[in-house]
C-alpha cells in the first residue's frame, strides 16, 4: 500500500498541488521571526539530481507542517531557513518546537521525493547544521491511493460514493408500501426530503394510477392545514410526518419509495403536545411500539417517559398503563402526544 503524505500548511503557507494521488507541499512558508539555518553544500545538492530548475526542498515538522523551503534545482550550494514557533503567539503553534526533529522532501516538477540528509536536524533557534555529504533520495510512489473504507454497493441505503473498499457496513431496506382504504387513512410520508409537491409525489406513489385529484377529497397535516384539488393551504409533504387522507375512490396502495428506492435515515422533530408521525421502518424493522420507539428517540428518555398516548387512525391506542395496539405498521402514521420536552424520532438510526 502506498505512502500518502498529507501536509498541513500554516495559515499563510499558500496552497498545494496534486501529483497523481499525492499532495505536493507548497514552497511558501510563514516567517515566524525565529529560525535555524541548514547549510546544503555541493555534495548534497548534486545528490538530489533535480531535473527541474524550479525544484525545491521543504522542511517538515513531525505533524507534516511546512517550516522551510529553498530552491535546489538551480543552486550549487544553498541554505534553508527552518522557522521555529513564534513565542508571541502562545495559543498557536506556527513553527518547529525546540529539539523537534525536522524531515525533508523535494518537489521536482510533478514528482515528490523523501530526502534524508546526512546529519539529523533538531530545531534550535539561531542554530546551524552543515550538511556536507550526499543525501539519500527516495521517490514517493503516488500511483495507487489508499483504500477509503465504506459501502461500495450503489443499491445500498448508505452507499458512499467516495469509498473504494467495502467495510461490510452496507444496509438495505424494502420500499414501504401502504394499503389505503376508502374513507380516512393516516399515512406517513416516507419519500425524499426535497420533494416536488403533494400532487407530483402522490401521483407517482399511487398504485391505481388515477391521480391525486381523483383519489383524495382532502389531505391534512396535524395542524389541520389541508390540500384539496379545489383549494390548498399546504403543497408539500414533510419527511417523516403523517397526514390524514380521505380516499374518495376504491382502495389502492401508496408507495413514496417506488421510484427512489428505500430511503434511510429519516429523522422527524417531535414537539410537545400532539404530533402525527410516520413509522418509517420497513417490513424487516423492529415494529414493537416500545422497543422501536425506545431505539428511535433522540432524548434517550424512553417511550413511557416521552408519550402519554400513541393512537392509530381507528383510535386504538398504546399507553404505558394500558395498550390496545403494540406494533407499528410500516408506512402508517400515528397520533402521538408528547408529554416531555421536544425531541427527535428516527426509526432507522
Amino acid at each position: 500500500m502506498k505512502k500518502i503524505l498529507t501536509l498541513i500548511s500554516f495559515a499563510l503557507a499558500g496552497f498545494s498541488v496534486s501529483a497523481q494521488d499525492c499532495e505536493l507541499p507548497s514552497s511558501d512558508v510563514l516567517n515566524t521571526g525565529a529560525n535555524m539555518t541548514v547549510m546544503l553544500l555541493p555534495n548534497v545538492i548534486s545528490s538530489l539530481e533535480a531535473s527541474s530548475a524550479d525544484a525545491y526542498l521543504v522542511a517538515l515538522t513531525v505533524d507534516g507542517s511546512i517550516v522551510g523551503s529553498t530552491n535546489v534545482g538551480s543552486s550549487f550550494q544553498t541554505t534553508i531557513a527552518v522557522w521555529g514557533d513564534d513565542a508571541s503567539t502562545t495559543d498557536v503553534v506556527d513553527g518547529a518546537l525546540a529539539s523537534e526533529v525536522i524531515t525533508f522532501q523535494m518537489v521536482d516538477g510533478s514528482s515528490l521525493f523523501d530526502v534524508v540528509l546526512p546529519s539529523i536536524v533538531s530545531y534550535t533557534t539561531n542554530g546551524m547544521v552543515v550538511q556536507a555529504t550526499p543525501a539519500v533520495v527516495t521517490e514517493v510512489n503516488c500511483s495507487v491511493s489508499e483504500d477509503v473504507l465504506g459501502c461500495v454497493d450503489p443499491t445500498a441505503n448508505n452507499y458512499a460514493t467516495s469509498a473504494t473498499a467495502d467495510d461490510g457496513s452496507c444496509t438495505y431496506g424494502t420500499a414501504i408500501e401502504y394499503q389505503l382504504s376508502a374513507g380516512w387513512n393516516m399515512v406517513g410520508y416516507t419519500g425524499t426530503a426535497d420533494n416536488n409537491g403533494i400532487v407530483d409525489q402522490m401521483d407517482a406513489a399511487l398504485g391505481n394510477a388515477a391521480g391525486t385529484a381523483n383519489t383524495f377529497q382532502v389531505i391534512k397535516n396535524v395542524s389541520g392545514q389541508f390540500w384539496s384539488d379545489a383549494f390548498a393551504q399546504i403543497n408539500t409533504f414533510n419527511q417523516g410526518q403523517g397526514y390524514m387522507m380521505y380516499v374518495n375512490g376504491a382502495t389502492t396502495t401508496v408507495n413514496f419509495q417506488q421510484t427512489s428506492g428505500y430511503i434511510s435515515g429519516i429523522e422527524y422533530a417531535l414537539s410537545t403536545g400532539w404530533n402525527m408521525v410516520a413509522f418509517t421502518g420497513d417490513v424487516d424493522a423492529e415494529d414493537n411500539i416500545v422497543s422501536a420507539m425506545d431505539a428511535a428517540l433522540g432524548n434517550s428518555a424512553g417511550t413511557a417517559n416521552t408519550f402519554q398516548v400513541i393512537k392509530n387512525v381507528s383510535g386504538q391506542f398504546w399507553s404505558d398503563a394500558f395498550a390496545q395496539i403494540n406494533t407499528f405498521n410500516p408506512g402508517q402514521a400515528y397520533m402521538m402526544y408528547v408529554i416531555g420536552s421536544p425531541t427527535t424520532v428516527n426509526f432507522q438510526q
